[in-house]
């Protein structure tokens, strides 16, 4: 009986209207439905922006990276990064305050060599969602690479496995390497000629650049390694050493964590392109 009304009803409008009513009536209709539709997508964008707002400044900040200058030379991963280490008086006049490139965190970061790595990535990571407060606020990238006979793709291809990951319940950052079989070179070989960097970019552009890497690039990275010092908001102040050497690779050691650089980078290399 419903639908009957219903029809009768619709038949009772259109009984006594005109060909050009009708057609009036239908195209209200039609632009009716279409403003509700362009009202809901709109509403559904809005929402999508608010959830993803994060993720959408990350990239509108980083997404595109300027080449400072080219440079035609070939990156060489066959040596082992060049570090030259700061006196302690000299790296008390280097000392300086770090305003993070995501939020408002102010962290002191203490240069404590020049450093300039070149290698063959094999791992990365930028889990910027992800932050555990100050150290996140800061090194916003990790970086594993290879140099020496480990610099070669196809070799280490064959023998070793890595990835980097940041875990989300502790912020802890690891680069898992694994050996897949018996490798024509010692352990201690392998050890010493990959690493595990967390990055903090000199300022957008170096982030930018960062983001353009991919496994298996040759790129070179300038710039110091670097201890942290920050405060949490009670004042307490909380200290991250950076490890000073390629050999330390046992957890929980004095510096890095056992193995861990970090690098305050200033310039990045990859391909011909150099970015400041």
């Amino acid at each position: 009986m419903y639908n009957e009304r219903m029809e009768n009803k619709q038949d009772d409008y259109f009984y006594d209207k005109t060909t050009a009513q009708i057609d009036a009536k239908l195209h209200y209709d039609i632009l009716e439905h279409q403003d509700s539709v362009f009202k809901w997508t709109i509403i559904v964008l809005i929402g999508l922006i608010f959830i993803f707002r994060g993720w959408i400044g990350y990239w509108l900040k980083f997404g595109f990276a300027i080449p400072s200058k080219i440079d035609t030379k070939v990156i060489s991963v066959e040596n082992s990064p060049i570090q030259i280490n700061y006196t302690e008086e000299e790296s008390k006049k280097k000392t300086f305050v770090y305003q993070s490139l995501i939020n408002k965190k102010k962290i002191t970061l203490i240069p404590k060599a020049s450093y300039k790595l070149s290698g063959t990535v094999v791992a990365h990571n930028h889990q910027f969602l992800i932050t555990q407060g100050f150290f996140d606020s800061a090194a916003l990238y990790d970086l594993g690479a290879t140099w020496g006979k480990l610099g070669d793709k196809k070799f280490y291809n064959k023998y070793f496995q890595s990835y980097s990951a940041k875990t989300e319940m502790t912020g802890s950052r690891i680069l898992w390497t694994e050996f897949k079989r018996k490798a024509p070179v010692s352990v201690e070989y392998a050890r010493s000629h990959w690493s595990h960097s967390h990055i903090v970019p000199a300022n957008r552009n170096v982030m930018a650049a960062l983001l353009y890497i991919k496994d298996w690039d040759k790129v070179e990275i300038v710039g110091e390694l670097v201890d942290m010092e920050y405060k949490n908001y009670k004042g307490d102040v909380y200290k991250y050493r950076t490890s000073m050497s390629r050999d330390d690779v046992e957890p929980g050691g004095d510096r890095g964590n056992g193995s861990c650089e970090t690098i305050y980078v200033t310039q990045v290399k990859r391909g011909k392109f150099i970015y400041k």
